[in-house]
């Protein structure tokens, strides 16, 4: 391409050393955008000059006429023909301004392969007035993102006599937005600034009904303020599995989808109503910068459980589901003693959805549970209990005999309206190998296993054994200092009395495996404090700081 140039300029200089200062060629400049590529398939006229029925105009890109102000903006025209607004100086120092057009400059040389549709003529400039503000634009710019306000107007509007103007486009719109959409239907990838600017833009590109810009915002970055603090967003960080939909994209999918959408009932109105931008400012700005690092794949130091119990908070709030799960407090670990993995959660976070029983032919099955959106495999479930939610209640007393041995059976009451009581009902109902006989309207009641617990009783190990018989013979340390009476005769002892066995045990922390034996659920205890008295609860209390 230099070289093309540099010939032309050394063959035409030979001729005549004298003459004006060299300029390319029409000619030339086809050559050289044929070289890069830059032409159409199709045979095209070279660049040629513009028409000759013209006038002069300013040369400055933007002149102020009275209170108007002119921008020209046509991105096809000025590239090659019109408008110029550089002056070229001869060899005998007289400023030449080469002549421009009116509101319909043409130009008639090689079209840039851009597959811009022809619902205007490319080689046609059309003004349109936004505000106090006069842009200029090519119909290969006003084509680009069609059809739009602009292309129905000027495509419907008559030319005026037998001059080739189109009418000027008067609308009362604010002229600074419509630089950033001049942008846009010249070909620059449009950024918002932040979420006021990118409200704006909306708003304008469903205005103007450019269809292109609005599924370009619509797909853009997210603008959102919390509590006083501006984020943006980016699409891909809320496109995981289980955080979307979301507060975020259901937003935006609900106001930011159709012109009816955006602006329901305005149908008449000559402008759409102010649109605020999302704002969520009675949530922490602090709280969601960490959910935002973590949907990026950084870290969480969780400063105590009551920092981690908020942010999960947040985590439901903006429907993050698998970030939630991803958060939460959990163990896994391996049995060497049972062979099997196993996942310890707390009650609270536990999803019915994640749970299953065992595929096994076995009389008792185990309840596996994988975390929903996060973990590729189930694990054998250790459910952990909050306090205040678990009542151990002892049934089918039987009195020791001389070996000292008490014997009942024990089923867990869980408290009306709790969340475990909900969290159960409902993994119940979803698994068709239970057979439900749960009371909605009373406390749910289940079967316990002691088998292999350890138990802590008012503060007390509890020596737990368990009989064939399906009894559960109980033992304790703080019983038998208390309770237990020795006789004259040797070692033999009297059977701790019915009275004074512990029939109600208060959980206030508790770790249970579930399993299915016989169509009914069974907990069984893995590591249980429970307390019996009203001693043990005052035993318990803290004092106020």
């Amino acid at each position: 391409m230099a070289d093309r140039l540099i010939q032309t300029k050394s063959s035409r200089s030979s001729a005549d050393s004298s003459a004006e200062p060299l300029q390319p060629s029409p000619n030339d400049f086809g050559d050289i955008f044929g070289d890069l590529g830059l032409l159409s398939d199709d045979p095209l006229p070279r660049l040629t000059s513009i028409n000759s029925n013209t006038t002069s105009s300013s040369t400055s890109d933007r002149v102020h006429s009275g209170s108007s102000q002119v921008a020209s903006v046509s991105p096809v025209a000025s590239a090659f023909a019109a408008p110029v607004t550089h002056s070229m100086t001869t060899a005998s120092g007289t400023a030449v301004r080469p002549a421009t057009t009116d509101n319909t400059a043409t130009f008639n040389g090689p079209m840039l392969n851009m597959n811009i549709p022809r619902i205007l003529p490319h080689e046609n400039v059309f003004s349109i007035q936004v505000g106090d503000t006069l842009f200029r634009l090519s119909g290969a710019s006003l084509s680009s993102d069609a059809p739009s306000y602009f292309t129905q107007f000027f495509t419907k509007s008559e030319r005026h006599g037998n001059s080739k103007q189109y009418p000027v486009l008067y609308i009362d719109r604010s002229p600074e937005v419509f630089r950033d959409i001049v942008r846009h239907l010249q070909g620059y990838y449009v950024v918002p600034r932040d979420a006021y600017h990118f409200v704006y833009l909306y708003a304008d590109a469903h205005y103007y009904q450019l269809p292109k810009l609005a599924k370009l915002l619509f797909n853009s970055e997210i603008f959102v303020r919390i509590g006083g603090c501006q984020f943006m967003i980016p699409r891909e960080l809320l496109t995981k599995p289980g955080d979307s939909p979301n507060f975020f994209t259901l937003g935006f999918s609900s106001f930011f989808s159709s012109p009816q959408e955006v602006f329901p009932g305005t149908k008449g109105l000559i402008r759409p109503p102010a649109v605020a931008p999302p704002s969520v400012p009675a949530h922490s700005n602090e709280m969601f910068a960490q959910l935002l690092q973590a949907l990026k794949g950084a870290p969480i130091k969780f400063e105590s459980p009551e920092h981690r119990d908020a942010l999960l908070r947040e985590c439901r709030y903006y429907h993050f589901r698998g970030l939630e799960q991803r958060l939460i407090p959990f163990e896994i670990s391996k049995n060497l003693f049972t062979g099997r993995e196993e996942i310890s959660i707390r009650l609270k976070d536990f999803k019915p959805q994640g749970a299953g029983i065992e595929r096994s032919g076995a009389e008792r099955r185990r309840l596996e549970y994988s975390r929903p959106f996060v973990d590729d495999k189930a694990r054998e479930l250790v459910i952990q209990v909050e306090k205040d939610e678990f009542m151990l209640r002892a049934y089918d007393f039987v009195a020791g005999d001389g070996a000292i041995k008490s014997k009942c059976r024990w089923g867990a009451e869980i408290i009306k309206g709790s969340t475990a009581a909900e969290k159960l009902r409902t993994l119940i109902k979803r698994l068709p190998e239970v057979v439900d006989e749960t009371d909605d309207n009373g406390p749910l009641r289940l079967r316990v296993d002691f088998r292999d617990a350890v138990v802590i009783l008012n503060g007390a190990d509890l020596d737990v054994q368990t009989s064939d018989d399906g009894f559960f013979e109980v033992f304790a340390d703080e019983y038998n200092s208390q309770k237990r009476r020795r006789v004259d005769s040797g070692d033999a002892v009297k059977a701790l009395p019915e009275a004074a066995f512990p029939k109600n045990l208060c959980v206030q922390n508790g770790q249970f495996k579930i399993y299915v034996e016989r169509e009914r659920l069974v907990l069984h205890v893995v590591r249980l404090d429970a307390i019996t008295t009203a001693k043990a609860v005052n035993r318990r209390r803290v004092y106020l700081v």
